[in-house]
């Protein structure tokens, strides 16, 4: 277990230790009733007192996330089972890895689950994409060009998808050329790429609180130190980032400005022109990440890296949601050296995406009426958006809210603070209903009293049952609890 510790002000030793730690027993790289390594050999370890790492153990034991058994150590909680001594592969402790966090991949083992009712998934339902049309060009594709099959794609993207996708691009109001474009396997491929060619210990990175859940993994991979900024109704707010670009040293800005994921909010036009020169003033790169800018049902916004005239926005673009999550196609565009640096990059990591799925997009983004599609898609949606506004207006709890998104798969709903969606998720898992509790969505502490919920993943059919059986387990659950006992947090 590697852990890295660096001299920060606003963080003690002690933690720095808790934090990594709490950060591995949560995303499950450090299982349910494993031991964790004595105080003094973690001490000897890490090159500090016996009294830091005791200070880490006591947090650790505070926030119920260890069980400190006398005479015999300290194992991850939640379970008493010596797990230990049965599993052949404890040895396996022994091999360091660089590992601080993955929750995205606990929440990955969950989606293999099949919930019945998963309403955590960000994704479109089969109903909502052009599977149909898909075939069909995956079956032309094939037989018109079939030595792709035994082809590499150049690193930096095939060069036929690069001008599609530029064109794509323009009738979002995004003008770049073929030449600015790197395609990626999905944008979080881009989201990795940008991380391990420009982060390393010690670097300052702001993101939005809360965020998407995958930058986090990422970020601590890399030992940067995350700093969050608030966001409200429409988004970031800029007077604090304002404030903490004048005490630290942020070398990067991650967004999700259209459609936020969690929270489903848009930044306004005017804040994504200041934001702009917030970077500009400060030198630092802004990360534009846009999963599902065409998922609108209303209004009209334009990419910050349109208004970019100097290379101070790295813009993230996927076609998973608009198009299909199975192809694993995405872009990122920039400028200057950092487009060269993220060509080689992509080109070192995997010597280009599968050639096959890029050939497939750029035939079907040619031949298909996306403005019909997109039409009908954000019609559908906006009718399961308010299908999940009605349901929390019938729930008639005191102090709850949500936002209203404006596009998007995704809402985030506000509980009273003595609420702990983490332990109802464990109510709706009793009967196969699945969503993202707040406490994953926040890299450092984390808020526990909110929930995202995607009304885009399931059938109409299905998505209805689940609302039913969402309102019922909520309505249990809050008559259960003292509202003058706060919920004790597992995050």
């Amino acid at each position: 277990m590697k852990i890295s510790l660096t001299k920060k002000k606003d963080q003690s030793l002690p933690e720095q230790i808790f934090q990594s730690i709490s950060d591995r027993i949560l995303s499950g790289l450090i299982s349910e009733g494993e031991k964790l390594p004595s105080v003094r050999k973690l001490a000897e370890q890490l090159g500090v007192s016996l009294v830091t790492v005791q200070k880490s153990y006591e947090m650790l034991e505070k926030k119920q996330l260890i069980e400190r058994r006398q005479g015999k150590g300290s194992y991850a909680k939640r379970s008493v089972k010596r797990i230990e001594e049965e599993n052949p592969y404890n040895w396996q402790n022994m091999i360091e890895d660089f590992l601080p966090r993955a929750q995205t991949w606990k929440e990955m083992k969950s989606f293999s689950r099949q919930h019945k009712y998963n309403l955590s998934l960000a994704n479109l339902a089969h109903e909502l994409l052009p599977v149909e049309h898909l075939t069909e060009i995956s079956t032309l594709v094939i037989q018109d060009e079939p030595t792709i099959l035994s082809s590499y794609s150049p690193g930096p993207g095939d060069q036929i998808l690069r001008e599609v996708v530029s064109e794509y691009l323009l009738d979002e109001g995004l003008e770049v050329s073929a030449e600015q474009i790197v395609i990626t396997s999905g944008a979080q491929q881009g989201l990795e790429l940008i991380a391990r060619t420009f982060l390393g210990e010690g670097d300052v990175v702001f993101v939005e609180a809360p965020t998407y859940i995958g930058i986090i993994d990422i970020l601590k991979s890399r030992g940067v130190t995350i700093k969050t900024i608030p966001t409200n109704e429409d988004g970031m707010n800029l007077n604090v980032l304002l404030q903490m670009c004048e005490q630290f040293s942020p070398k990067f800005i991650y967004t999700n400005p259209t459609f936020q994921n969690p929270t489903g909010t848009i930044l306004s036009e005017k804040k994504r022109r200041r934001l702009v020169e917030i970077a500009q003033a400060f030198h630092v790169i802004i990360i534009e990440d846009d999963p599902w800018g065409e998922l609108r049902f209303e209004g009209s916004t334009k990419p910050m890296k349109s208004i970019d005239e100097d290379g101070h926005v790295i813009y993230l673009k996927s076609f998973s949601k608009p198009i299909s999550p199975g192809f694993r196609v995405g872009c990122i565009v920039a400028d200057g050296k950092i487009l060269n640096k993220l060509k080689a990059a992509k080109s070192v990591s995997d010597l280009g995406s599968p050639l096959l799925n890029q050939r497939i997009i750029a035939r079907f983004i040619q031949s298909f009426n996306f403005e019909a599609h997109f039409k009908k898609m954000n019609n559908l949606l906006l009718l399961r958006r308010d299908l999940l506004i009605d349901t929390l207006n019938h729930l008639d709890i005191e102090g709850l809210r949500w936002t209203v998104p404006c596009g998007g798969p995704v809402m985030w709903i506000t509980f009273p603070t003595h609420v702990n969606t983490e332990h109802l998720l464990i109510d709706c898992l009793k009967q196969e209903l699945l969503f993202l509790p707040s406490a994953m969505c926040y890299p450092n502490e984390p808020e526990v009293n909110h929930l995202r919920i995607s009304y885009g993943n399931l059938s109409l059919k299905t998505y209805k049952e689940a609302l039913e059986i969402f309102k019922e387990i909520v309505k249990s659950h809050m008559e259960s609890l003292d509202p003058f006992t706060e919920d004790t947090p597992l995050f």
